[in-house]
């Protein structure tokens, strides 16, 4: 249901259930019209892969959905360290395992772990995942939030951290660096934040890897509505071309008329909507934002997932039964769901895997 109750910010610009609905209707009339989009195959550079926990593999090998933005790793570090939980490597991964496996039953062939380091990511859990169930799994490296943090971080350079970030992925032959954040309840990077960004920048330019952020918008209420292009002018500030960086939690942010999230596609980033099912905003809402994009001719900066720890089936078979339902076409749906992650993921790199 759309979310139209009365809040004390006067600032805050709403849409009623009637004119959500109207919406709707329209995107769906105008989503016919841009049906030759979907139908278009993506071009991906000579020598382009995906990075796999197994594997480099062509991007024209991954005919299924991806879920770009999940966490199969069972641990999250500060949380295991404070509650004296068993340390990622002991812990059972047999249950991710199996809802993996039903994911795959419903179409997803690929997942990206949002996982690193400093939240306890086990790339020796994403390999057996990845063998024990033939999903593709993409891992990741970075630097969650200051919070999360090591401590040597402080003392870093972005140099030097660049540098950890590149010796990382290369040794443990990594897709992505992400779920790169920034803080709760903060307007803006802190200073360690914003060298990391910058960092973390620097480490793409050498090894070529798509880079996926972190907002808190749900979570923290000072954090500004433009936070997430502020994460885009830092990145674009250091040399990062916007097609390898997706903006994440945008579908968390109060922006009925996908204002801000339109200015971020426009730029030419991709946009997260990687907390679908989750109670804040609504999906009425999610649906709605999402149809203002492909209104505006940005259906192909679209990304879709869930964010989760267990059970991976919200994006398949919750959330785009109501895109079908607002009218979303399967050619578009396909765009959104399998075109769209692996033009994210591709990439040309610069430190080739031996066999």
């Amino acid at each position: 249901m759309i979310h139209d109750s009365k809040r004390n910010d006067s600032s805050r610009v709403g849409l009623t259930r009637r004119e959500a609905l109207v919406l709707i209707g329209a995107g769906a009339a105008a989503l016919s019209q841009r049906a030759a989009l979907g139908a278009k195959a993506p071009q991906f550079s000579k020598g382009s892969v995906i990075r796999t926990v197994l594997k480099d593999i062509s991007p024209e090998s991954v005919t299924g959905e991806t879920l770009f933005h999940e966490h199969l790793s069972v641990a999250y570090s500060r949380t295991e360290r404070q509650l004296k939980l068993p340390p990622p490597s002991t812990t059972d991964i047999s249950p991710v395992i199996e809802d993996v496996k039903e994911a795959a039953k419903a179409g997803v062939t690929c997942i990206v772990d949002g996982g690193h380091p400093d939240m306890g990511r086990n790339i020796d859990q994403l390999k057996q995942v990845a063998t024990e169930t033939n999903v593709h799994i993409v891992g990741s490296t970075g630097f969650y939030m200051e919070n999360n943090y090591p401590a040597e971080i402080a003392a870093m350079s972005e140099d030097q951290i660049a540098d950890e970030l590149v010796r990382q992925a290369n040794e443990q032959w990594l897709g992505a660096f992400g779920e790169i954040g920034q803080s709760n309840n903060t307007a803006e990077l802190t200073p360690q934040e914003h060298k990391v960004f910058r960092a973390v920048g620097k480490a793409h330019l050498r090894t070529n890897l798509p880079i996926f952020t972190h907002n808190a918008y749900n979570t923290g209420p000072n954090v500004p509505k433009n936070a997430g292009l502020l994460q885009l002018d830092v990145l674009e500030f250091v040399g990062v071309k916007p097609q390898h960086i997706a903006i994440g939690h945008m579908d968390s942010l109060d922006d009925p008329t996908a204002e801000i999230i339109k200015q971020i596609a426009k730029r030419g980033a991709f946009v997260g909507f990687d907390r679908v099912t989750s109670p804040k905003p609504s999906d009425d809402q999610r649906v709605t934002e999402i149809l203002a994009l492909l209104e505006a001719g940005h259906a192909d900066k679209v990304l879709l997932s869930s964010d989760k720890r267990r059970g991976f089936l919200a994006t398949p078979t919750v959330f785009v039964p109501k895109l079908k339902a607002a009218g979303v076409k399967e050619d578009m749906l396909h765009t959104i769901l399998v075109d769209n992650p692996r033009r994210f993921l591709a990439f040309v790199p610069k430190t080739q895997r031996k066999a």
